[in-house]
């Protein structure tokens, strides 16, 4: 970079618009022209705003305030933390079960009536019956035996919905 000396130079490095002098005389009377007429903006508050909006803005405020709720935990949060107790609780449940439980179930632990709807859901022949009983369980004289009072033979035929049924279809 050159150093140069003050004295030497010409010019002040600021330039002046065209025209400026012959027409700054017309715009500062049209500036003052506009200032006088802009007085009036042709809007009009309407009597006893100012005083009310206070009110107004200080009632929104309020209602606003009251009815929100800023939620601490979101769905994701609470969703995450139901999966991993669900998780540790069925995984206890498995492990505790299968140490404790160690016995097997048995015949006399089995409720009749449980056996007795097993039995009428699926498609057993009285063949298939038949082959699970040893010949002295199928012998006449265990059948016999077995007395039956009359209250429990009622209670029987009272409680069998098919009963009905065959009594309606031997009727003319």
């Amino acid at each position: 970079m050159k150093k140069t000396a003050l004295h030497t130079i010409k010019h002040s490095g600021f330039k002046v618009p065209d025209n400026y002098f012959s027409e700054v005389e017309a715009r500062i009377l049209t500036d003052v022209a506009l200032r006088e007429h802009g007085d009036q903006s042709g809007f009009q508050i309407p009597d006893a705003y100012l005083k009310e909006l206070d009110d107004k803005i200080l009632a929104k405020v309020s209602e606003e305030k009251s009815t929100k709720v800023i939620s601490t935990l979101n769905w994701r949060q609470i969703a995450s933390v139901s999966a991993i107790a669900a998780s540790l609780v069925l995984m206890f449940q498995i492990f505790y079960s299968s140490e404790n439980n160690t016995e097997q179930p048995t015949f006399d632990t089995l409720e009749i009536g449980a056996i007795e709807n097993y039995i009428d859901q699926e498609t057993y022949t009285s063949l298939d019956l038949a082959s699970l009983l040893t010949e002295e369980e199928l012998s006449k004289d265990t059948f016999i035996d077995d007395e039956l009072s009359e209250k429990t033979l009622e209670t029987y035929l009272l409680e069998q919905d098919e009963l009905d049924d065959l009594i309606l279809e031997q009727l003319p």
